[in-house]
């Protein structure tokens, strides 16, 4: 087995869990709508996969640095990092090799499974990890084993059985009826290498194209256009004033600063637009091209932006999910959002890209969700040339508490201790519709009930906003809570706002309410209560 074939199995199994991505997203402890293991670990691995179309050589440590690198700068999600961790430890595994043998196949699985616990603070059983320590601990079982496809088969069996188990070993995913979805997806990465392995081929297109991809948008300053795009066009007979005209025409019609000049046979042309593929394709309907050059705009500006300011002593990078949470983050100081959030996460890449971008010695990292916390910490140790503290923030609504409390004069040791503590104080509650019947904590959820959520925790639920919301405030410590913030998400209602606002008046002595639109997908409300 060569560098050609791990790249081959690589694509086979990135089509794999392709295929399974939207079972994998439906793996959900609690019923919520934002399942999104499985998009994570797949859009994980087709950076991967990026990776290995740009390589020039298939020797096998290349094919492996490309898929370890590939992994771990495209990582989203806690599930994403482990399973870069993974092909970390595979790539470690093969550094002196040339070829392998079917018994190095659980060489590689050892290494991955010591590199993969290492990479996790706290280890849990019940998860991706169990599967790889399943198949180390069964090992033996395989040691006499004499071609690939042999041992591919053993462990695709040995992985499917370590996934029936994760119940037991989880009791959250046992009460919801559900293995883990970590776990799950792995199985399908291994099933994809076994198929390699007796000669399928990867279907590219859909490992291209299948949905489930994560897009991250990262804005720094906003332009109508962004690629200066020149095309130089020829032919043999001359341009006609007619066809010059409804050139600059079309040029106007997909972007600005349009300009066209024509010399006998010879047409330039020059235009700032969104599309500079479309541009290049209308060319192509008048001659021959001489020239194509095409500069992302974006670019060249935050670069000067970044030469004229001067260097801070502090910066920040935080993750939103929503256009109004972002103009709040910003205007309480935040130098870079990265857009992200449940079923958006972030990859290591994009936190690293944000992280470079701000001027400053010591940059504080908000990565404001659970999910992406194992990304932040990736993405701050590629950083070289300032300091990069992470601040471990659960939810949005941290963020601005810890953001109201900066003070510049302040110590990066003092700072980080009271972002931690305003992180701490606020009371964030989340609140979403249930998307199928479950069970939880003992109690059975109906599809399409109102959820109430604390942090990760499910505190409340119940057939009406009202209902589930009074249930929540009476279980929550509210003495010296004076002032609730209200961020309606893309589903909000004026009439649900009108309800919340309600039962805060009954349940607290006269808060001030304050509503912004928040933007949020998947959670009509993110309240806020200090």
């Amino acid at each position: 087995m060569n560098g050609k074939f791990m790249k081959l199995a690589f694509e086979k199994a990135t089509e794999e869990l392709a295929l399974h991505v939207d079972e994998l997203n439906a793996l959900n402890v609690f019923p919520v709508p934002d399942g999104d293991t499985g998009s994570n670990m797949l859009a994980t691995m087709r950076e991967g996969c990026k990776y290995l179309e740009q390589l020039t050589k298939t020797d096998l440590k290349s094919v492996m640095d490309a898929i370890k690198n590939g992994t771990l700068m495209g990582a989203r999600g806690n599930s994403g990092v482990i399973l870069s961790q993974i092909f970390r430890g595979f790539a470690v595994y093969c550094e002196k090799k040339k070829a392998l043998e079917p018994q190095d196949i659980l060489g590689m699985i050892r290494e991955a499974k010591n590199v993969a616990y290492k990479s996790v603070m706290k280890p849990v059983e019940g998860t991706i990890l169990t599967v790889l320590r399943r198949i180390v601990e069964r090992s033996e079982e395989a040691a006499s084993f004499q071609d690939f496809p042999e041992v591919f088969g053993w462990i695709v069996q040995v992985a499917e059985q370590a996934v029936r188990e994760t119940p037991k070993l989880l009791p959250v995913l046992r009460e919801a009826n559900v293995v883990d979805a970590g776990a799950k997806g792995l199985f399908y990465i291994f099933k994809g290498f076994h198929a390699a392995s007796l000669g399928e081929q990867a279907n590219l297109e859909l490992v291209a194209t299948k949905s489930g991809e994560v897009t991250v948008e990262l804005p720094i300053e906003e332009l109508t256009f962004q690629y200066c795009t020149e095309v130089m066009i020829k032919r043999e007979n001359n341009f006609s004033d007619t066809e010059v005209e409804k050139f600059r025409s079309f040029l106007e019609s997909v972007g600005d600063s349009a300009v066209v000049v024509h010399d006998s046979a010879i047409l330039k042309t020059h235009v700032h637009t969104n599309n500079p593929g479309v541009v290049i394709e209308e060319a192509l309907k008048y001659g021959e091209l001489l020239k194509v050059k095409i500069d992302n705009m974006k670019l060249q500006h935050e670069h000067l932006v970044q030469q004229s300011e001067p260097r801070r002593k502090y910066g920040f990078v935080a993750v939103s999910p929503g256009q109004g949470i972002t103009a709040v983050l910003r205007n309480l100081g935040v130098d870079q959002i990265v857009r992200g959030g449940q079923t958006m996460n972030p990859s290591t890449a994009d936190l690293k890209i944000a992280i470079e971008r701000v001027n400053a010695d010591v940059v504080f990292v908000f990565p404001n969700n659970p999910n992406i916390h194992m990304a932040a910490r990736q993405a701050a140790e590629q950083i070289n040339g300032k300091k990069v503290i992470l601040i471990p923030t659960n939810t949005v609504q941290e963020c601005i508490s810890a953001m109201m409390a900066f003070d510049p004069n302040e110590s990066e040791g003092v700072l980080t201790d009271k972002f931690n503590e305003a992180a701490k104080y606020i009371i964030a509650l989340s609140i979403t519709r249930a998307v199928r019947d479950a069970k939880h904590n003992g109690t059975k959820i109906k599809k399409g009930e109102y959820m109430v959520l604390k942090g990760k925790s499910l505190i409340a639920h119940g057939q009406s906003l009202k209902q589930a919301l009074h249930r929540a405030l009476l279980s929550l410590d509210l003495r010296n809570r004076e002032v609730v913030t209200i961020f309606k998400g893309q589903e909000a209602t004026d009439e649900e706002v009108a309800i919340l606002e309600s039962v805060f008046r009954k349940v607290m002595d006269n808060p001030q309410i304050d509503i912004h639109e928040g933007g949020q997908p998947h959670y009509p409300y993110l309240l806020m209560i200090e």
